[in-house]
C-alpha cells in the first residue's frame, strides 16, 4: 500500500503506540502503519474526488456523507482502542501522500509520544448533565397598572438569575466530584435542543481521561443521588479525542 494510485490522497485517522503484532492484527492489513516504534500513523489511501481541497468543503455540506466518513473514521480508532495507546486525528487529516504523512509525523513525533503516554491505559468517558422540562405554570392575572408589570418582571429576572447561580454551583460541584475520579477533565459547551432532539436542557457536556472506570461511574451513581432533579448521562469509553492535543494539519 505504499504507493499512491493517481486521484487518491492519503488519510490519517490516528497515532498509534508501540506499534507491535497486535496492532498489525488489528489492522488486518486494511491500514498502513506510518512510523515504527513509540508512534506511527494510521493511514491509507482516500479518493480524491471525495476529500480534494475543492470538492471537501461541498461534501461537508452533505449531512449523509459526513455522518457516513465519520464513522468510517471512527471504525479505525475504535478498533485500535483495545491493543495500545490511541492519539485520535480529527476529521479529515488529509496529506497528498505516503511521504505527506510521514514528514506530518516526523514534524510532531515529540508531542505525540508525550501524548500516548499520557493517554495509554486511559479511556475517554463523556458525561452529560440533563435539566428535565418543567411543568408549565398558570399563567398570573394581567397587572392593574405599570408599576405592578415592572415589579413583576424584576422579581422575575431575580428569580431566573437565583436559579441560574444555584445550577451553576450545583454544576460546579458535580465537575469537581468527577475530576477527583479522573485524571483529567474538560468542559465542551452544551448541545443544544435543535442538535440533540432531545426536549430536555443540556447544562453540561463534559469529558474525562479515566484509568479506572468502575470508580468513575460509582461516583456518577453517587451523584445521581445527591442530585435526583438532574439527570446524568455517561457516555462511551471513547477514544481520547479531548485529550490528543497534539498539533495537527
Amino acid at each position: 500500500m505504499t504507493a499512491t494510485a493517481a486521484g487518491t490522497l492519503w488519510y490519517a485517522y490516528a497515532v498509534v503506540g508501540p506499534v507491535d503484532a497486535e496492532v498489525r492484527a488489528a489492522l488486518g492489513g486494511e491500514f498502513e502503519l506510518v512510523g515504527s516504534g513509540e508512534a506511527a500513523v494510521v493511514a491509507g489511501p482516500v479518493d480524491e474526488a471525495d476529500y480534494g481541497t475543492d470538492v471537501l468543503a461541498e461534501r461537508l455540506n452533505d449531512r449523509e456523507w459526513v455522518e457516513q466518513a465519520v464513522q468510517a473514521h471512527e471504525r479505525v480508532v475504535q478498533r485500535l482502542l483495545p491493543v495500545a495507546a490511541v492519539v485520535p486525528l480529527r476529521f479529515g487529516s488529509i496529506h497528498r501522500d505516503r511521504e505527506g504523512v510521514a514528514a506530518f509525523l516526523h514534524s510532531r513525533r515529540d508531542d505525540f509520544v508525550a501524548t500516548l503516554a499520557r493517554v495509554r491505559g486511559r479511556v475517554e468517558l463523556g458525561v452529560k448533565v440533563w435539566l428535565e422540562p418543567q411543568e408549565e405554570q398558570r399563567p398570573p392575572a394581567a397587572a392593574t397598572s405599570g408599576r405592578e408589570y415592572l415589579e413583576r418582571q424584576r422579581a422575575a429576572r431575580e428569580r431566573h438569575a437565583a436559579a441560574g447561580a444555584e445550577l451553576d454551583d450545583r454544576l460546579r460541584r458535580i465537575h469537581e466530584r468527577l475530576l477527583a475520579a479522573s485524571d483529567e477533565g474538560v468542559l465542551n459547551r452544551p448541545q443544544a435542543r435543535e442538535l440533540t432532539g432531545d426536549p430536555r436542557r443540556m447544562v453540561m457536556n463534559a469529558a474525562y481521561l479515566v484509568a479506572d472506570d468502575d470508580a468513575f461511574v460509582a461516583e456518577v451513581e453517587r451523584l445521581r443521588r445527591d442530585e435526583p432533579s438532574l439527570v446524568l448521562e455517561v457516555t462511551g469509553p471513547w477514544a481520547p479525542y479531548n485529550f490528543a492535543d497534539a498539533p495537527e494539519r
